[in-house]
């Protein structure tokens, strides 16, 4: 390894410098988000557009550096390979016409996620639990299947706005699932079906309180695996400098005895 590549790796695994690219990252969320105001167009729309650049200039700098500095060990660390796609699609919407492909520019705001560690823990753990959310997810739906098909076959003739046919059952479900406007829906099948209490009690018990706390379990379980080898470097950190304290005190207190004899 070279002297310049040992200094560049240096640089860029500084506190400051990831600080500052840090700093670049909100900065530049605020200007994609200010531009979005009419008014902010009007008044200062070039200057921002041209803060936008020079910071997309920045962050391909920063990119170069770290390719430079790691080589081809750079491209083996997933979230340096998010990096690089996250600018490389910048460049590409910063630079092309169509206002569609602009409004990509905004996953810059993503790379804080590479910044913070506690983050890239979080988008972990997701990634990790994908596989549990995915059975929870089919057993959830084979439970809004059956009971779209209830639906439709007791309160799809009176209602069929909300149960006409599966479709429409299925989306009316997964609605009150998220318990968004659930009771008005309950209310309206209950003028004709005065027992159908139970049938969107037993909905709501089975398919809210307990498939989807199974979701957020899953994310939690996964989340504290991933923090254990974290948790285990920090434990380790602070019984090594509890070691060396205690060693430092005993060389204190062994030169003060030798002073007092």
């Amino acid at each position: 390894m070279s002297p310049l590549q040992r200094q560049t790796q240096m640089l860029v695994e500084h506190t400051v410098f990831q600080t500052a690219i840090l700093a670049l990252i909100i900065v530049n969320a605020v200007i994609l988000g200010a531009e979005t105001f009419p008014g902010v167009i009007a008044a200062i729309g070039p200057a921002l557009r041209l803060a936008d650049r020079l910071i997309l200039i920045v962050f391909i700098v920063e990119i170069c550096l770290r390719v430079f500095a790691w080589r081809g060990a750079y491209f083996r660390l997933g979230w340096n390979i998010f990096d690089l796609v996250i600018v490389a699609i910048s460049v590409i919407a910063a630079t092309s016409g169509l206002a569609a492909l602009r409004a990509f520019r905004v996953l810059r705001v993503l790379r804080v996620i590479t910044i913070i560690p506690k983050m890239r823990i979080v988008v972990s753990a997701l990634l990790d639990s994908l596989p549990g959310i995915a059975s929870v997810g089919v057993v959830l739906t084979l439970i809004i299947y059956v009971f779209a098909v209830i639906a439709s076959n007791l309160y799809g003739g009176d209602h069929p706005e909300y149960f006409g046919d599966l479709f429409t059952s299925m989306y009316t479900l997964f609605q009150i699932m998220t318990l968004e406007g659930w009771p008005d829906i309950a209310a309206t099948v209950a003028e004709t079906h005065s027992r159908s209490w139970m049938f969107f009690l037993s909905f709501v018990l089975l398919a809210t309180f307990t498939m989807l706390n199974l979701f957020v379990a899953i994310v939690v379980r996964v989340v504290e695996e991933d923090s254990e080898p974290l948790i285990g470097d920090i434990i380790d950190s602070h019984r090594a400098i509890a070691e060396d304290i205690a060693a430092m005190r005993a060389d204190i207190a062994a030169l003060a005895r030798k002073s007092d004899g």
